[in-house]
């Protein structure tokens, strides 16, 4: 589903708060060899950084989508992929054609 955005203004992070990184990185190569995928996207160690506290994270997993003016749009446990794209598609809807390609919007 990633590479279907590639060149739209969207970002994708994944963020850890769970694991040590050791743990994360092997959970990564793993990932990596099994969907024989390549992650194109940051990921970041998040433990011990009071994210959970700060975003109020009570179950994880989360998926949060963020507007670009970083208000929350959504904020779920889980979502399947035909809701994922149909959300992800209103938030770029919500993007003026004129601002699409403007800096600050990046996939890496």
């Amino acid at each position: 589903m990633i590479p279907d955005y590639k060149d739209r203004p969207i970002s994708f992070i994944s963020i850890n708060t769970r694991n040590p990184e050791g743990q994360v990185d092997a959970e990564l190569k793993k990932f990596k060899k099994k969907y024989k995928y390549q992650l194109d996207f940051p990921v970041f160690y998040g433990r011990r950084r009071n994210i959970n506290k700060d975003f109020k994270v009570e179950k994880l997993p989360r998926l949060v989508l963020v507007r670009a003016d970083t208000t929350v749009f959504k904020d779920v446990l889980f979502m399947k992929e035909k809701e994922l794209r149909e959300a992800i598609d209103t938030l770029l809807r919500e993007i003026p054609e004129t601002e699409q390609d403007s800096v600050g919007y990046s996939t890496e």
